[in-house]
């Protein structure tokens, strides 16, 4: 059984890939985790439910491998050095660049503060394109449970950026902390 589980994992790769890039928004990072994620699960192989999907199970544990990142990411000193100005996009103005990246990681730290559940729905749906469908297999609930889950996750997100932000898509600063 362990054979045929890796067999089907390493066809899921570019899926688990997919939903990675688009939550960690970094193709080297993405996989990096990837592998990680391959890795834990050959691991755990032997305790994969039989009536799991392969692509659901390793999403899962992709997606733990990445909160697990961010989480260490978060207790290391923050970096001062010049050298990341290098990863930053280069449009007509840079500024916009730095502004869009810097409201992406205030809107990402509000999402991170949601409850781990909303935090999953919200991320598997608008982060990794996943429907309604596919995040109640990620969860384990059912699909009416999902929707649920993702619209009080973004209600609860709209308050927290409500209460502590101020949007104006029409300014240059599109967002500005209360």
């Amino acid at each position: 059984m362990a054979a045929v589980v890796l067999k089907d994992l390493a066809a899921h790769r570019g899926t688990v890939r997919g939903v990675l890039i688009r939550f960690v928004k970094d193709e080297t990072l993405a996989d990096d985790l990837v592998q990680e994620a391959l890795l834990r699960a050959t691991r755990a192989a032997s305790g994969m439910r039989a009536e799991a999907s392969p692509v659901t199970w390793l999403t899962a544990i992709a997606l733990n491998v990445a909160r697990d990142h961010f989480r260490a990411a978060k207790r290391q000193p923050p970096s001062t050095s010049l050298d990341l100005a290098e990863d930053l996009p280069a449009p007509d103005r840079p500024e916009t660049g730095i502004l869009q990246a810097e409201m992406s990681g205030c809107i990402l730290g509000h999402v991170t503060r949601l409850p781990e559940r909303q935090r999953d729905a919200v991320l598997l749906h608008h982060f990794a394109g996943c429907d309604h469908r596919e995040i109640a297999a990620v969860l384990a609930v059912s699909e009416g449970n999902a929707r649920i889950i993702l619209h009080r996750g973004l209600a609860t997100l709209r308050a927290s950026l409500g209460a502590e932000c101020v949007l104006d898509f029409g300014d240059d600063i599109p967002c500005e902390r209360r």
